[in-house]
């Protein structure tokens, strides 16, 4: 299928007509959509035509026998609130929710009961993946990474910012509305059911002011360090092919694992953070020679798309000795600046200090954004 199939079927006419334009607004690519305001005109179109339904959402009054089910795959209850009546076998949603969820939970609800029912997509567009990496602790790579994520889906581009990090701080940047996390779609993966972009789009959350998309941090650090490397690569590979983002910026931990090699593997560029600390020029070091062994041994040259950063450099100070980078050089500086996002009242991180800013603007034209 390349659209769903969506009947909206309401008595409240001002409902359905904001929804409708809401979804055409939003959601032409994914949805063809149908609107009923009268129940007799609802049955008749569905005893008459038919046609197979994706999904009928249908306010609890016109929830009948008179229904037919078998021409519906997945039926959904509208709730104000209170029903009059007891529903069984369907899920039921709240009308009232913001627009993103709304859909999103539409999304999930036709996922959650058509596990195996693939949903084709336009391949000829793919996401570009850039990884942001350092074998160094503190460094800022959730701050590099949410930064070109936000000045990205500034410059008009459609962003999807995957924390891959054991302890998240994803909740101090954006703001976090939904009842599922990146937990619920590393068991989806693991059970291994085929319609993993429908279930994304279900559980992805929409920040409110940068418009970028995102997962909540898992539940548990367990349930993302027990998934495999080949279920991480899956993941990245399906937020690739669904034709809806520009580029996908991954922060990722700072372990040196096959895990985190997968990732760097399914990246088309990677950030690499140093510093000029004598502890960190001695792991970048090491990384690098690990990362020159990896790639004798597999065949691979992940240097060829690695990007290398300075990050919190001080200013008129150079690094206190010379690090060998196996050919590479230093590309960007990022000067080091307390606090990059500035904390506001909602306890968000907004703005971006204009230092701090001006860099990751130099960054970006770096990697091609």
């Amino acid at each position: 299928m390349s659209k769903i199939h969506l009947i909206i079927a309401d008595r409240d006419e001002a409902y359905v007509e904001s929804i409708v334009n809401y979804i055409m607004n939003n959601y032409s690519q994914r949805f063809q959509v149908s609107s009923f305001t009268e129940e007799q005109y609802l049955l008749d179109y569905l005893l008459k035509n038919k046609k197979n339904i994706d999904i009928l959402l249908i306010c609890p009054q016109w929830y009948t026998d008179l229904i037919p089910r078998e021409e519906v795959s997945t039926l959904i209850i509208l709730s104000d609130g209170m029903m009059s009546k007891e529903v069984k076998n369907c899920p039921v949603i709240n009308k009232y929710q913001k627009g993103n969820r709304l859909i999103g939970n539409i999304i999930n609800c036709f996922a959650e009961s058509n596990p195996d029912k693939y949903y084709i997509v336009n391949n000829e567009k793919k996401a570009k993946v850039v990884a942001v990496y350092s074998p160094l602790g503190g460094i800022g790579k959730t701050s590099v990474a949410v930064g070109l994520s936000v000045k990205s889906e500034e410059r008009g581009k459609s962003i999807f910012y995957l924390n891959l990090e054991n302890i998240q701080s994803t909740p101090s940047f954006f703001h976090c509305e939904s009842s599922q996390n990146l937990s619920n779609i590393l068991y989806y993966i693991k059970e291994k059911k085929k319609n993993i972009s429908l279930k994304v789009e279900g559980i992805r959350c929409v920040d409110s002011r940068y418009n970028i998309r995102y997962f909540l941090p898992p539940d548990s650090i367990v349930d993302l360090n027990e998934a495999t490397p080949n279920e991480i690569q899956y993941l990245i590979h399906e937020l690739k092919i669904s034709k809806d983002y520009d580029f996908i910026f991954i922060d990722m931990s700072s372990n040196m694992d096959e895990k985190n090699i997968s990732i760097l593997k399914a990246s088309d560029q990677i950030i690499l953070l140093l510093s000029q600390e004598d502890i960190g020029i001695t792991k970048i070091e090491s990384f690098m020679n690990e990362l020159d062994i990896f790639s004798k041994r597999n065949n691979i040259d992940l240097s060829e798309k690695m990007t290398i950063v300075e990050n919190k450099c001080k200013a008129k100070e150079t690094l206190k000795k010379e690090i060998d980078l196996k050919g590479k050089s230093i590309e960007v500086k990022i000067p080091k600046v307390y606090e990059p996002f500035i904390l506001c009242e909602d306890r968000h991180r907004k703005d971006m200090k204009a230092e701090f800013e001006n860099a990751v603007e130099k960054l970006l034209e770096k990697i091609n954004v």
